[in-house]
């Protein structure tokens, strides 16, 4: 995700991951709410391409989920009205949108304790702005673990993650897609997508994800069928 600075030096930084998703017909871009905090969303800009094509955004939803702590896992959601009028054809053809319309999603709690988890996204590590070469560096990162159980947020789950690139920090994974394997079924090729990356540390070699099910019944609550 990149921010618009308003220093003309320094016009842009990198933080946190994000993706896109379409539900109902329409196209989105989520993240976790601490990757954005309070910018401005006509600030904000998701970077598609190493020609520097960027999605832009018209609508923000902040997503709260009633009769639970402020500051808690379960609210740190984001949903943007994803507008893609200035993406070339060939960045489109290029990037792959998550489709969350049913009947295309299923249910992962069930298989938990039996499937691969795995993520990807853009840990700091690995993004920045080389302002000489005028463009973003953004490095893309795949994790894979297993379930350990429930966070202690309602809504929220926890993983532990293998980590053989070494990694010194996860910082900047938050905002990533969270998805598991259940090798068990016949449809064991098609990941299931389970939530999004909310926190974690490369020392522990964990990470906590919001679960699915408050993404879809806030997806629900904004676009009604």
């Amino acid at each position: 995700m990149a921010f618009e600075t308003g220093v003309s030096e320094f016009p842009l930084s990198v933080a946190g991951s994000a993706f896109m998703v379409a539900f109902r017909n329409n196209l989105l871009v989520l993240t976790a709410k601490h990757v954005v905090s309070e910018w401005p969303t006509h600030k904000l800009r998701l970077i598609i391409s190493e020609a520097g094509d960027c999605v832009t955004f018209t609508n923000r939803w902040d997503i709260r989920v009633e009769d639970e702590e402020e500051d808690g896992d379960q609210n740190d959601l984001v949903i943007f009205q994803a507008d893609i009028a200035n993406v070339s054809a060939a960045a489109r053809k290029e990037n792959h949108v998550i489709n969350l319309t049913p009947p295309d999603i299923s249910d992962w709690y069930g298989t938990r304790n039996n499937a691969l988890f795995f993520l990807f996204g853009y840990p700091k590590l690995g993004t920045g702005v080389d302002y000489e070469l005028s463009k973003v560096i953004s490095n893309q990162y795949l994790l894979h673990g297993s379930y350990i159980g429930d966070s202690f947020s309602y809504g929220c789950y926890e993983l532990v993650l293998h980590n053989p690139l070494e990694l010194s920090s996860f910082d900047g994974l938050s905002g990533s897609p969270v998805f598991s394997l259940f090798s068990g079924s016949a449809d064991a090729a098609q990941p299931t997508f389970c939530g999004i990356a909310i926190r974690g540390t490369a020392s522990s070699g964990k990470i906590h994800f919001l679960g699915s099910q408050i993404i879809f019944a806030a997806l629900d609550e904004i676009f009604v069928a």
